[in-house]
Order: C-alpha cells, then structure tokens, then sequence
C-alpha cells in the first residue's frame, strides 16, 4: 500500500501543530510526582489539537484508520516532542487500545468505550503484565495468574497486575484474565471496564526512568472485579490471539514516535555543535562530534526504513509478530545509540532538562523494555531461525 496524499497533508499539519504549538508548552510546571504532564495540562492541548484539526490524527472522521505506513508519517510527527503525542492522542496505551477496540469491539462497546478515547475526552489502561515477584505474566502472558470465571450474566476477576501504564486517572480499562470457566478450556478473556472502579485498587505507582506518561505505571490489586458478560471484548478464550493483534502494531507505533523524538533531539543537538565554540573551532569541526551526528545520520535512516518495511507488512493483513518483533529491537537499539550521542555531543547541557534530549534519552531507554525487552523478542526470533532450519533440512 502506498502512502496517500491524505495522510501526508495530515502528517505536515501535525507537524506544524507540534512544533509551534506543543513545543512552547515543554517547560510547563504542571506534572505529577514522578514529572510526568498533568491531566489538566494535556486536556488543554487537546483542545488545541482539536481546534488545528489533529486530535486523534491516525483516525479519520468516519470512524476508519489510515494504513501502518500512513500511520507512521503521522505518528512520527506527533512525536517531535514528548508533549506531542499526548496533545495529538496518539500515546500509548491509548492509541494501542484503540487499534484493539476498532479492530475486535462490538458496536455497543465501540460506541460506548472507544469513542470518548477517539475523542480525546478520557485516557485508558490495559491491564495485562503482573508482578513478577509473583510469579506473574511478564513478557511471557500464558503465565497469567489473574483468573476470571462466569457467575450468571457477569464474569468475576481476581489477580494482581503490574506496570499498567495509566491507570492512575484512566476512564477505560482493558482487563485480561485467565478463565477457570470450563466453556472457555482454560483460555484467556478479555473485558471492558469503567473506571475507576473500587474492586480495582491502585497499591503503588513507582518512579520510573522515563516520565512521559500520565498515570505511570501502577501495581494493582483486582479483588473480585464483577463485570457484566456483554462488556467481555470478543470471545472467550481468545484473548491471546487478541494481545498480538494489539501488541503487534503496538510495537511499531513506540518506535515511530520515538524515532521523532530522536529526530528532535537530533536537530538540537546538531544545532548545539554548530554554535558551540571550543579549542579555537565549532563543535561540529571537531572529529569526534561531527562522527556522532554523522552515525546519527545513519541510524535514524535505518530507523525510518525498518519502520516503514514492518508497516508495509502489516498492511498486507498478516499478524506481523515477527516484523514487528525484528523492528522493535533494531528501532530501540538504533534510537538508543542516537539519543545517547545526542546527550555525549551536548556534553553537561544534554543531561539537564534545558531540552528534551536528557528526557528522549530516558523515554527511549525505557522503550527498550516494554512490550517486550529486546532480549524476549531475540530469544523469539533465534526459535524462527531454528524452525526454518529445521523445516528446510527435513526436520
């Protein structure tokens, strides 16, 4: 599929919008314990985005989404600034789950959850990752413990989770559990929930290295959970099947708007280098820095290019978890190297907070690790390799 003169008037506008608009708004005082932007602060620059025509840009007005590669020149551009996808609604968990809800919700629950998220009115958690000192489902689901079982017309849930980005502030909640229902053989179910919720208790929400998201990321306890048996989102037992349908483009989606991240911090740490005199020369004159932006250059290309190879896949309609699991380590490695040399060529200036290139740096290393350490998804690849050999001498 090829990318459409729709998508690319939109990605410009989204562009525009993020740095004349968001990017002022990068000092604003206004954020949580652990620096992350407020829900006041971010509900205002929505309203911005909804007036300049890029609230919820990946998602047109009749409801239908641009295709992966579309959605990637939009989603890059929304990232030019840590603020941008928040103003654009086009953050994680969010945009995840309403890929997940369009793809696999009923009308009545499309209609009744997913459009105050397309609306930007409300954020949303996917409650999926348990505590792993538990024992719990981390990067590995089908050693979920959290357990669902029908009682009449309502499904009852138990269990702890962990990391649930958002949650703190979340409106939608997207809950995943292991049934102990006979009917269902054991597998995994999904529901829509209100929130917030009482048999839904947040126990803690701990600092962590990055600080981009609302809500962060809490450890909760789910102390039997009723919910109604029409808010169960698909069909029982297929929950699984549903995470990688989320999980998949999920993935992509991190390391487009991260890589536009890194295309911020990129340009100014060029720009540091251009200004910055030292031993007689700019910055930029000197070997050892005009190498680092000159490997930027590469990475961030590279970078763009696996995107857009990953994106195409998907949009042929297959699953793409091999894709994307080959995008999510190339683009975090990539993206990692780049804003490591955004901060080493910014020297003391690039690890304090009078740019975003310290917090790029911080939201990237973070991404290395969710939705999958690099080393789960190589661990998964390393197993293809050793099927298609297997497969190709007779095994």
């Amino acid at each position: 599929m090829t990318i459409s003169r729709e998508a690319l008037d939109m990605a410009a506008k989204v562009e525009a919008f993020v740095r004349e608009t968001v990017v002022p708004y990068e000092q604003d005082p206004r954020r949580d314990h652990h620096g992350a932007p407020t829900d006041e602060l971010v509900m205002e620059l929505r309203e911005k985005a909804r007036a300049a025509g890029v609230l919820t840009p990946h998602i047109r007005p009749d409801g239908s989404h641009f295709n992966q590669r579309e959605t990637a020149v939009i989603l890059i551009a929304s990232g030019l600034s840590p603020l941008g996808m928040l103003a654009c609604n086009t953050q994680a968990p969010d945009e995840g789950n309403m890929y997940l809800l369009g793809h696999v919700g009923s009308a009545d629950l499309k209609a009744r959850f997913l459009a105050p998220l397309v609306e930007g009115r409300v954020r949303s958690a996917f409650f999926m990752t348990e505590p792993s000192d538990e024992g719990g489902a981390g990067s590995d689901p089908s050693m979920m413990q959290t357990t669902c079982r029908r009682d009449g017309n309502h499904w009852v849930v138990n269990g702890r989770k962990a990391f649930i980005t958002g949650a703190e502030g979340a409106k939608v909640g997207i809950v995943m559990a292991k049934s102990v229902d006979p009917d269902s053989q054991g597998g995994a179910c999904m529901f829509l929930v209100d929130l917030p919720d009482p048999a839904i208790r947040i126990d803690h929400v701990p600092n962590t290295i990055d600080s981009s998201m609302p809500g962060g990321h809490a450890t909760v306890t789910i102390d039997n959970l009723r919910i109604p048996a029409d808010q169960m989102l698909g069909d029982a037992g297929e929950g699984f099947k549903y995470a990688q349908v989320r999980l998949s483009p999920a993935r992509l989606s991190h390391c487009m708007r991260w890589l536009g991240g890194c295309i911020r911090a990129n340009e100014i740490a060029v720009d540091y280098a251009n200004r910055r005199m030292a031993f007689g020369k700019q910055l930029i004159d000197h070997e050892g820095v005009g190498f680092m932006l000159a490997e930027n250059m590469i990475d961030l290309k590279q970078a763009e290019l696996m995107i857009d190879w990953c994106a195409a896949v998907l949009d042929t309609g297959s699953l793409g978890t091999v894709e994307s699991s080959m995008a999510k380590v190339a683009v975090s490695e990539a993206l990692m190297r780049i804003a490591d040399r955004c901060v080493q060529v910014m020297g003391g200036t690039g690890v304090t907070d009078k740019t975003i290139v310290e917090q790029v740096f911080r939201e990237v290393r973070a991404f290395r690790i969710y939705d999958g350490p690099t080393e789960v998804h190589k661990w998964s690849l390393a197993k293809k390799v050793k099927r298609d050999w297997r497969h190709g001498h007779g095994g």
